[in-house]
């Protein structure tokens, strides 16, 4: 990564002594890192401030008009958001054991007297920022393993209703079926039944497979030139049955010969979960539309059908680990992994994916891959 291309780390500092402000900031600013330094004379403009740019450290010094920096610290710590930016609590008075134990309970981190010397607080700093970063890394940590936990209890609970309703259809089915309590009208509009049944438990289970092994191992793309009209008409033959079903035309508008630069497994997986999510949440007797366009270079490939449309809270978290089931204008159960799994293997693919819809009108989901000479 070029050098001038690092995030520099944003120090705010607070004094109301211009002498004592100025001497902070030579220090930091002849120091071997490069720091962005934001400059105060008071608690309250160092409220304020703090919580417009949310830098990565505080040095205050501790007394200060209008409000001391002690109490500009609790206030800080007390907004949601500020609380894991690490404060040094800078003062040539209040330096007793007691003083230190009311700084570090007001949510300080560490404590440095002054006069300041280059050393100490040069050293004091680097130590504070890379507490903070580590810090922030096991947050994040923290919060996608309370998410994938999340994902796991969901999927489990999905697994079971998936999996199983399909197979006791078809053992009810079968019951009626040797009781002779079936006429070929009934068992011909079951089998269909069953057919779209067993279709959703299969693309339910290779999104499953798929993204458990994403997530033990990673799967990396075996890029190639592939043919867009030809792997897009296959996928939509494999759901011509389905769509049929409800009465839905599946239409393709696809310029001759246009190669893209992408996984074709991956590819398949993609395609196969939009047109499968366009079918299970349009009406019947209405048209799904697969487009392609080449613009810059990129290749845009939308699916785009008539249905029920998204409303605009779950299009916010449309393609997060939070958002699973579902229903379709069928009653057909829907999970979320596989938008999950479409938004991963495209950008694995060097690609974008992106959504629109309108309640009650339809979506269209579109996503880009690069164009292959």
């Amino acid at each position: 990564m070029p050098e001038n291309s690092i995030k520099k780390p944003v120090i705010c500092i607070a004094d109301d002594q211009p002498d004592n402000l100025q001497v902070i900031v030579s220090i930091l600013e002849g120091a071997s890192q490069e720091y962005n330094l934001v400059t105060v004379n008071n608690g309250k403009k160092l409220v304020e401030i703090v919580s417009k740019i949310k830098p990565d450290l505080i040095i205050t010094d501790w007394e200060m008009p209008l409000m001391n920096g002690v109490e500009a610290t609790q206030k800080i710590k007390n907004i949601s958001g500020l609380a894991d930016i690490p404060v040094i609590i800078c003062t040539g008075i209040m330096t007793s054991p007691d003083n230190l134990q009311v700084a570090l309970e007001a949510g300080a981190s560490d404590f440095i007297r002054k006069p300041v010397e280059a050393t100490e607080l040069i050293a004091r700093v680097r130590s504070m920022l890379k507490l903070s970063e580590s810090y922030l890394q096991i947050k994040k940590q923290k919060e996608e393993l309370e998410i994938l936990n999340l994902l796991k209890d969901r999927l489990l609970s999905l697994i079971s209703y998936d999996v199983r309703a399909p197979l006791d259809s078809l053992k009810g089915m079968l019951y009626l079926f040797e009781n002779e309590h079936l006429s070929e009208e009934d068992l011909r509009h079951i089998a269909i039944k069953l057919n779209g049944q067993g279709q959703n438990t299969s693309s339910f289970l290779d999104n499953l497979l798929k993204w458990a092994r994403e997530q033990v191992n990673g799967i990396q793309p075996n890029i190639e030139s592939i043919n867009l009209s030809e792997i897009i008409q296959k996928n939509l033959a494999l759901f011509t049955a389905l769509g049929q079903e409800k009465s839905i035309k599946l239409s393709s508008r696809i310029p001759s010969e246009i190669h893209v630069l992408a996984d074709q497994n991956m590819l398949h997986l993609v395609l196969r979960n939009l047109i499968s999510n366009a079918i299970k949440f349009c009406h019947k007797n209405s048209e799904i539309l697969i487009e392609v366009s080449v613009e810059n270079q990129e290749v845009n490939i939308s699916v785009k059908d008539s249905g029920v449309g998204i409303s605009d809270e779950d299009l916010e978290k449309l393609f997060g680990m939070q958002h699973f089931s579902t229903e379709g204008t069928d009653s057909e159960v829907g999970t979320g992994l596989g938008l999950l799994l479409c938004k991963a293997f495209i950008e694995k693919n060097n690609g974008n994916i992106y959504v629109e819809s309108t309640k009650d009108r339809g979506s269209k989901f579109w996503f880009t891959l690069p164009l292959s000479q």
